[in-house]
C-alpha cells in the first residue's frame, strides 16, 4: 500500500495543466476550508460547466485542504495536488480489492496469490485509473465505484437496504452514477420481490438526506450544478451526436441526449434479465458494464474518463468468467479494448480541432464502444457454462459466499 500511495504522491509532484481537480473540486473544498461546507456548489455559481459531482469527494478533499490550509499550502498547486492524489489513491485501492473480491465471488473460489496480484495491477495500475484521477482530477470515480461494487455485493447476499446506501453513496460521489439504479434494482427484484422497495427505498433516503442539507442553504447553485446546467451545454466533442451538428437534430439531441442513454441502458438490462438465470453474479457485472457504456456511447460529450467505470466493471466481467480453455485472448480483450479506447478519446479532448476531424472521432469511438458492448450483451446472454465431460451438481455456497460452481 505505502508504495502504491507514494507513486501517486509522487506522479502529483509532476508539472500539470490544470485539471478538474483544480477547476471545479478544489475551489468548492476552499469554501468548506472556510467554514461554508453547505455552499460548496456556489464556487462555480451558474457556469455553463459547474461542479457537477455528488459532495461526497469533497469530505476527504476538505480534510486535505484543513492540513494543506494549517502549513500555509492551500493555494499551492504541486502539494495539494500530491497530497490529494496520495490520499485518493487509497480510495482506489479499495476500489481494486472489492473489484478483486468480486471476481473472485463470480469465479466460486478465491484465485491463486499471483492471479489475484495481477488482476489488482490491472485494475489499480489501469491507464483508466491514471487518465482519469491524475490526468483529469475525477477523484469522484474512485468511490464511486467502489460504493458500486459493494452494493451489488449486498445485493448478492440479498442485503437490499444496505445495497441502497452504498448506491445513494456512489451517486453522491458522481451523479452518473444514478444510471446503475437500473441493473442492482432489477437483480435486487430478481432475488426477493420485496427487495427491489427496500433496494430503492434506503437508496432514495439515504440520497436525500445526502443532498437535501445542500439544496436548503443554495438551492440556485445546487440544482444548476446537478441537474439544469446539461440542458445548456452544447452537442461537443467524443460523441455520436457530434454528426448532427448544424442540423434540426442537434437542437433535439442537445436536450433529450439522456433519454437516448436511459433507453438503451435500461434495453440492455432488461434483456440479460430475461436470460434463464436472470441478473446472476455474472450477468450483473455485465448489465453494470453495459448501463455505464450506454452513457459513454450517447451523451451529447464524451470525455474519456468516462470509460473509467467501464474498464472496471468489464475487467470484472472478463477475469471473472475466463476459464483456461477460453486462451489468454479472451482474458484480456474487454480491458484491453476499453483501455485504447480511452486513448483513442483523447483526440476528441483537444481543442481547436476541425470539425470532420472531431466527427470522425466520435463515430469512430461510437463504433468501437458499440461492437464491444454488443459483444459483452452477446456473451453474457448466454446460459450457464459447464466444463466438458463433468456433470455438474447444483452450486452451493460456502460460509465466505462462494459457489462451488460458478454461473455465467
Amino acid at each position: 500500500m505505502v508504495p502504491y500511495v507514494a507513486l501517486w504522491f509522487g506522479v502529483g509532484l509532476l508539472p500539470f495543466q490544470p485539471t478538474d481537480l483544480d477547476i471545479f473540486f478544489w475551489p468548492s473544498a476552499k469554501l468548506a476550508v472556510a467554514g461554508h461546507p453547505l455552499l460548496v456548489y456556489a464556487a462555480a455559481g451558474h457556469d455553463v460547466y459547474p461542479n457537477a459531482n455528488g459532495p461526497l469527494a469533497l469530505l476527504p478533499l476538505s480534510a486535505v485542504g484543513l492540513i494543506l490550509n494549517a502549513f500555509g499550502w492551500l493555494d499551492a498547486s504541486t502539494q495539494r495536488r500530491a497530497l490529494a492524489l496520495a490520499v485518493f489513491s487509497v480510495f482506489l485501492l479499495l476500489m481494486s480489492r472489492e473489484a478483486v473480491n468480486a471476481i473472485e465471488r463470480i469465479r466460486g473460489r478465491p484465485l491463486a496469490a499471483y492471479p489475484r496480484l495481477f488482476a489488482y495491477a490491472v485494475i489499480a495500475l489501469s491507464p483508466q485509473a491514471w487518465q482519469s484521477v491524475a490526468g483529469y482530477g475525477h477523484i469522484e470515480q474512485p468511490i464511486e465505484i467502489w460504493m458500486l461494487l459493494i452494493a451489488a455485493r449486498l445485493v448478492d447476499r440479498e442485503q437490499a437496504g444496505r445495497a441502497g446506501i452504498a448506491f445513494a453513496l456512489a451517486v453522491l460521489s458522481r451523479s452518473s452514477a444514478v444510471l446503475l439504479a437500473v441493473p442492482l434494482g432489477l437483480a435486487s427484484l430478481q432475488r426477493r420481490r420485496t427487495a427491489a422497495l427496500r433496494f430503492l427505498a434506503a437508496g432514495a433516503v439515504t440520497g436525500i438526506a445526502g443532498f437535501l442539507p445542500f439544496v436548503l442553504a443554495d438551492p440556485a447553485d445546487v440544482i444548476h450544478s446537478l441537474l439544469t446546467y446539461r440542458g445548456g451545454l452544447v452537442v461537443g466533442a467524443g460523441s455520436i451526436w457530434s454528426l448532427t451538428y448544424g442540423s434540426g437534430l442537434e437542437a433535439v439531441v442537445k436536450h433529450w441526449d439522456i433519454a437516448a442513454v436511459v433507453l438503451v441502458g435500461v434495453a440492455a438490462n432488461l434483456w440479460l434479465a430475461a436470460r434463464p438465470g436472470g441478473l446472476n453474479r455474472t450477468r450483473l457485472t455485465a448489465a453494470m458494464t453495459l448501463s455505464s457504456a450506454s452513457f459513454a456511447l450517447l451523451a451529447k460529450t464524451v470525455w474519456p474518463y468516462y470509460l473509467f467505470e467501464v474498464f472496471v466493471f468489464g475487467t470484472v466481467w472478463a477475469f471473472g468468467r475466463w476459464k483456461p480453455a477460453d486462451g489468454v485472448v479472451r482474458l484480456v480483450l474487454a480491458p484491453l479494448a476499453i483501455s485504447v479506447f480511452g486513448m483513442v478519446a483523447e483526440v476528441g479532448s483537444e481543442t481547436g480541432l476541425a470539425t470532420q476531424l472531431v466527427q470522425l472521432e466520435g463515430a469512430g469511438m461510437f463504433a468501437m464502444l458499440g461492437l464491444t458492448a454488443a459483444w459483452i450483451l452477446w456473451v453474457a446472454s448466454a446460459g450457464p457454462r459447464r466444463e466438458a465431460g463433468i456433470s455438474a451438481p447444483p452450486p452451493t455456497l460456502d460460509r465466505h459466499g462462494y459457489e462451488s460452481q460458478r454461473a455465467d
